[in-house]
């Protein structure tokens, strides 16, 4: 997620005019990474992203209003990763003799 100043790629049709553009692009795609932000973030550009490994991740994206005095707007999304929960050992089960 950032401000990655890669304004001339377009992230709908995956394609891009500029060389440093296009070798970001390549980037992403040979990453199988998944961006998330379809709409401009600053003027008519999308300059911040927000990149998954799984399209699943990410859900909800939305654009907002920047917030004070910045000249980017914000992107508000909801992270749907789920972690593993930590197992607690019960130690009154546990066979002395199996150790």
């Amino acid at each position: 997620m950032g401000d990655f100043n890669h304004g001339h790629i377009q992230w709908t049709s995956l394609q891009s005019t500029g060389r440093e553009d296009q070798e970001f692009l390549n980037l992403v795609q040979d990453s199988f990474l998944s961006q998330h932000v379809l709409e401009a973030t600053r003027g008519e550009n999308v300059l911040d992203i927000v990149l998954s490994s799984q399209k699943e991740f990410v859900d909800n994206v939305k654009i907002c209003e920047p917030l004070g005095c910045s000249d980017h707007n914000q992107i508000h999304f909801i992270i749907k990763v789920k972690g593993e929960r930590n197992r607690k050992i019960r130690y009154r089960k546990i066979s002395q003799r199996k150790i």
